[in-house]
């Protein structure tokens, strides 16, 4: 069920007496959850403390793959940590680049295995969430279209009710605190920066939603590499209702590995675990994975060339006449049209070329991926070519 909330209910639900009925602190799991002794938790095998295993089942007389993976990716996580730090520009304390100093994290604070949880991209991290923290036929959520469908779609496998609180502004870069503080929704699952709107929050948005609103926020960070900004995983040593999703598939280029992550308090991430299948991740993909992270560097470079081309891209299509408004801070650029969305894509289609027209059921909006140069300079072309001219007309 989805349905708009009234900007000014009486009461609010209760989603600070429910956290603050936790044990622990933090942000409580479903009952069925807190309950729950997982039957895998194994730290090690049975090898690495020198015993023979005779326990995991597997198949001695089998090839290469026989043995079960890594079933906690301890080393993987640490690689992973140190490769955020270097992609968004830690340094002492401070964010390079961004223009804002960024807090220490508490002393004893550390981002490793009780604070990070991989998982096989970042919709399995999304779906771990909803599966952990919000109860069926009883809790809702809150969502701020334009948004990411697949919340709707997790909040429909899951039974859970969402209200929607659309985002306010002509960027689509404001949150409506209020409405969303008094809601009585379980969570807020927000997407910033925001697909489809290719658009990124205000600074300090996600900051007072966490000062107004005592229930568990999750921003789902796919695309944060591409801003510039810190990512709000800054915000997380601080407030134990916040869950920060993240993607390997997007700024890292490992799509194909199929690799996410959760970032919050160790509360947060040891229920995640009760409700995580095991052995989540294959070895062969964390493998992959560590030779990617072990060059952040390299990664790095990759999103410089990414993001220039892509403001590039937005550069092309901001002064196409028929283009009415241009979102691009993700990784991708979001357009709205004169025409209908759906006639510009058929036009493009019959030239080759794939794009996205009403992305997420959002009306009379394109979405176009970044591709090559010379693919992004064909797509342009082709607009120009059909009506769609390109003159030195800046666009908004």
């Amino acid at each position: 069920m989805v349905r708009p909330v009234d900007p000014t209910p009486a009461t609010p639900a209760a989603p600070g007496a429910r956290r603050a009925a936790a044990e622990g602190g933090g942000w409580p799991a479903r009952r069925a959850i807190r309950s729950l002794r997982p039957s895998f938790l194994f730290e090690s095998r049975p090898e690495d403390e020198g015993l023979v295993n005779l326990r995991d089942n597997e198949n001695p007389f089998a090839g290469l793959h026989r043995r079960y993976p890594d079933n906690t990716n301890r080393p993987l996580v640490g690689l992973y940590a140190d490769a955020l730090d270097i992609l968004e520009g830690h340094v002492e304390g401070h964010v390079e680049g961004h223009g804002a100093a960024v807090a220490a994290p508490p002393e004893g604070w550390r981002w490793g295995p009780e604070t990070i949880l991989l998982t096989r991209g970042a919709g399995d991290a999304l779906d771990l969430v909803f599966r952990t923290f919000f109860e069926p036929h009883a809790d809702a959520v809150a969502v701020t279209p334009p948004s990411f469908a697949l919340f709707d779609e997790l909040a429909a496998v899951h039974e859970v009710e969402r209200l929607r609180v659309p985002l306010l502004g002509s960027a689509h870069d404001r949150l409506d605190v209020p409405t969303l503080a008094r809601s009585g929704a379980a969570g807020v699952i927000l997407c910033d920066p925001g697909n489809p709107s290719g658009t990124s929050l205000r600074p300090g948005e996600v900051e007072r939603l966490l000062a107004a609103y005592d229930g568990l926020v999750v921003v789902d960070e796919a695309y944060v590499e591409y801003t510039g900004r810190a990512s709000h995983r800054r915000l997380v040593p601080r407030h134990p209702n916040l869950v920060v999703v993240r993607s390997m598939s997007k700024a890292l280029g490992l799509a194909g590995l199929r690799l996410g992550a959760v970032l919050a308090q160790p509360g947060i991430v040891a229920a995640l675990w009760r409700a995580r299948l095991p052995f989540a991740l294959p070895a062969p993909v964390a493998a992959e994975a560590a030779a990617a992270l072990a060059d952040p560097a390299a990664l790095r470079r990759g999103v410089e060339l990414f993001t220039a081309e892509r403001d590039r891209l937005a550069a092309g299509l901001r002064r196409c006449p028929g283009i009415l408004w241009a979102g691009s801070a993700a990784g991708f650029v979001t357009v709205r049209t004169e025409r209908p969305a759906t006639e510009v894509a058929e036009r493009l289609r019959a030239a080759g070329l794939a794009v996205l027209p009403d992305p997420m059921g959002w009306r009379d909006h394109l979405r176009f991926s970044v591709g090559e140069p010379a693919d992004n300079d064909r797509l342009l072309a082709v607009l120009a070519e059909s009506g769609v001219h390109i003159d030195e007309r800046e666009g908004p």
